[in-house]
């Protein structure tokens, strides 16, 4: 899940980033760009990376990212204070208008996402007191232009998801007709929809209206749905098509000779990992040794072409609080030191076990070449004395509910993309109980330190307590980071350098003639 908006961890009353003046709109003719078809209906509730984006142009939430720096400013909210991280008071700014006209109110914040935690993003809204029912016990309007939200526990990232388009507010004529937003919706963001045919051409222009900051410079963006990268990659060289957002992988090592340079290379919010089971009886010097057995950097060049970059830590570099090398020696690529720690562990009375499966669902693309690849690396690091082999599961359901019943008899692939550009979504899998800790991994301080960082209200404070939290599992080793996931886009001559989130999208409002 993925988006252009989110805001930052909140000091006691809350004063989001200033930002820049805004840019003079430019006029000109539209541009086009590319995206895929999404797999159902496209609303808020179901969005998902294929049409996600046309639905960030369309809406506009509470708070909005810097595409520059991750870093967020309020957008429709006007503040958001609290003093315990559990309870927020949200103050709207006055004469924010839908694309119909109408203002936007605080009841079209609270009704919005009661419908919405009824839906495909549900989770989202897990932290609000009151979900899982019809009606939020959590939201309360107050006035027009005011609503307060209560959290089920102090947890202040949650300010963080609120730019999620699945926050976004909602028009009175779509909160009486709901199916008004498939047929065409409304928002209140910096473009509105013309023509709305998610599965081939959508035709968005420029909303004069817009309250926002930041002004749209485009006129019109029409995204065209493609089913294959190659048939994008081929309008994009003859001219019919300015943006893509992911070059194919056989393209990768001549695209910047066939675009003279226009593409740009960002880091996106996934990292891949390998899951150890801490029941196999494995213990940390037997992980650190096997990660530093894994080069990395030679197979993220020969099996990813560069699509991947080693990783240096657990949390992506685009969540706000990432510290570059926070895995220090451990995530880097050391036969010597690997081995020395295969000798400190077994000094320490550990049964190396000889072979060890890493697991994969044969069904995934390209999971078996890189999954062959660090079994090779592993082999000839340890000589023998300690293998990773190949194991597949036939099918992705099949693999994924091994995983969540804990049946998988070695290491397994799993990896995570950012609900929102935050270092709390990355670590927050590793807490006690929580439903995505694969590895069943316990670590009381660590759990401690993560409610500590929760409940801090000072940002500063709070990024020191979840780094020293991530030291722990560096020391603990729960789990073996591999790369993070980089996008390869592309433009056209007719546009300049587009700017792109955290999570690599495209910023539409950051679109401007060359």
């Amino acid at each position: 899940m993925v988006s252009r908006s989110a805001a930052a961890v909140l000091p006691l009353v809350c004063c989001l980033l200033a930002v820049s003046a805004p840019a003079r709109a430019e006029s000109g003719t539209g541009v086009t760009v590319s995206t895929c078809p999404p797999y159902g209906p496209l609303t808020l509730g179901e969005a998902d990376a294929c049409g996600g984006d046309m639905l960030d142009a369309l809406f506009t939430g509470l708070v909005e990212y810097d595409p520059r720096t991750s870093r967020a400013s309020y957008a429709v909210a006007r503040s958001i204070s609290t003093k315990d991280n559990r309870r927020f008071t949200v103050r709207l700014r006055e004469g924010w208008t839908f694309h119909d006209g109408t203002e936007v109110k605080a009841h079209n914040f609270v009704e919005a996402w009661n419908r919405t935690a009824m839906s495909g993003n549900a989770l989202l809204f897990e932290d609000i007191k009151g979900f899982g029912s019809r009606v939020m016990s959590g939201l309360k309007v107050v006035d027009d232009h005011t609503f307060t939200i209560e959290l089920k526990r102090p947890f202040g990232p949650f300010t963080q998801k609120l730019g999620h388009v699945a926050f976004s507010p909602l028009p009175d004529s779509a909160l009486k007709d709901p199916l008004s937003l498939v047929r065409k919706p409304v928002g209140n963001g910096p473009f509105r929809a013309v023509t709305w045919a998610p599965g081939t051409e959508t035709v968005l222009e420029r909303y004069d209206g817009y309250a926002g900051r930041a002004k749209a410079r485009v006129g019109k963006i029409t995204y065209r749905a493609y089913s294959s990268d190659e048939a994008a990659y081929a309008d994009l060289l003859g001219g019919r098509l300015d943006y893509l957002s992911q070059v194919p992988a056989v393209a990768a090592l001549h695209v910047a000779e066939d675009l003279d340079g226009r593409v740009i290379k960002p880091v996106v919010g996934t990292v891949q990992e390998i899951g150890i089971p801490l029941r196999l009886g494995t213990n940390a010097d037997l992980r650190k040794a096997v990660s530093m057995a894994i080069d990395r950097r030679t197979i993220t060049r020969e099996v990813f072409r560069g699509s991947r970059v080693p990783a240096d830590s657990f949390v992506p570099p685009t969540a706000e609080g990432a510290k570059s090398g926070a895995c220090g020696a451990f995530c880097r690529y050391d036969p010597a030191l690997a081995r020395k720690y295969l000798a400190r562990a077994k000094a320490k009375g550990l049964r190396t076990p000889a072979s060890i499966p890493l697991y994969y669902n044969a069904d995934g693309v390209g999971y078996e070449e890189w999954v062959k690849a660090i079994a090779a690396s592993v082999g000839t690091v340890f000589k023998g004395e300690v293998t990773v082999f190949p194991k597949t599961v036939k099918t992705f359901d099949e693999f994924q509910r091994a995983t969540y019943r804990g049946t998988l008899k070695g290491m397994f692939r799993m990896g995570w993309q950012l609900d929102f550009p935050h270092i709390q979504n990355a670590l927050g899998t590793f807490a006690s109980g929580d439903g995505f800790n694969f590895g069943l991994y316990r670590n009381p301080r660590f759990d401690a330190l993560l409610r500590a960082a929760d409940r801090e209200v000072s940002r500063a404070k709070a990024i020191g307590l979840y780094r020293r939290a991530e030291t722990m599992l560096v020391r603990d080793m729960p789990a073996i980071p591999l790369w993070f996931y980089r996008d390869t886009s592309g433009y056209s001559r007719r546009i300049a350098a587009p700017r792109l989130t955290p999570f690599g999208w495209l910023d539409p409002v950051s679109l401007r003639p060359a």
